[in-house]
């Protein structure tokens, strides 16, 4: 991959590559481990299959995957960031997962599909101006029966009953990051069209993780994700520093849950998967 396509890649991404972003990702991933191991296990994920995992980041999809292949089978990780592949080759260390192997790419870089038995990536497709075009291109570097799973958010189904405005305030300045930059924010329920338009017929499902207003992790993903989008956020018109303030919101955001019995719905985890034709 050339140094130009990393850095179309890596500016793609609207949330950055900061040290406290990358920590951001490790704990959503810590949140939504286990329904992405349901969608990759409804894939068909199992024992010496072949796996690459596209924008792995700091390795929680591919940890997953090398659970799920063991030993008998091999991960590679691909991401254009390699502050991120810094971390997942620690953490891949601590963990002695010897088949698993995490380098510098891209999904627009893919040459090498064919060796593979499963391509998968997680929060990926929104990213990207054209993610049907790039499954398309994707399924072409692919040997026929190649499995490719894809798992996204719909970040409109986020809820809380009863209603918490500043809650809520938070997650409509995300989505409208989204919109305003060109994404799709439900990128998940786009999923289907994404799959028919490149060629292939998806199997799919929703996962939605339900917890208390109680849930302090939850308002840390919250927080985190908002802090992360603020340079856009105010570049965008969409709220300035002043607005979010954004060392004392976690406080406010626990002291409004603190008012009632709140039930809080996560953004809907949506899998699909189909093989190439």
């Amino acid at each position: 991959m050339t140094d130009r396509g990393r850095d179309q890649a890596s500016s793609d991404y609207v949330l950055g590559h900061s040290q406290r972003e990358l920590e951001r990702l490790q704990g959503q991933a810590s949140l939504f481990a286990d329904l992405t191991q349901d969608i990759l296990v409804r894939a068909g994920l199992a024992k010496g299959m072949r796996v690459l995992d596209l924008g792995c980041g700091a390795g929680d999809v591919s940890i997953i995957a090398a659970d799920l292949v063991g030993p008998e089978g091999t991960v590679l990780g691909i991401d254009p960031a390699p502050e991120a592949l810094s971390i997942a080759r620690a953490r891949l260390d601590a963990l002695g997962k010897t088949w698993v192997k995490f380098e510098l790419g891209s999904l627009e870089s893919i040459s090498n599909g064919a060796e593979f038995d499963a391509v998968i990536g997680r929060f990926i497709l929104i990213h990207l101006s054209s993610p049907a075009d790039a499954l398309r291109r994707l399924m072409q570097h692919c040997r026929t029966g190649t499995t490719i799973v894809f798992a996204e958010f719909d970040l409109s189904t986020a809820a809380v009953q009863p209603p918490l405005l500043l809650l809520q305030q938070c997650i409509g300045w995300i989505g409208e990051v989204y919109r305003r930059t060109g994404r799709q924010p439900d990128m998940g329920a786009a999923l289907y069209d994404v799959y028919r338009a490149a060629g292939a017929m998806p199997q799919m499902i929703g996962l939605t993780r339900i917890t208390s207003g109680s849930d302090e992790a939850g308002y840390d993903f919250l927080v985190e994700s908002v802090r992360s989008l603020m340079p856009a956020m105010d570049k965008l018109g969409i709220a300035t520093d002043k607005d979010v303030e954004i060392e004392t919101l976690r406080e406010r955001l626990l002291a409004e849950a603190a008012s009632g019995d709140h039930c809080i719905f996560y953004p809907r985890l949506v899998g699909a998967w189909a093989k190439v034709p």
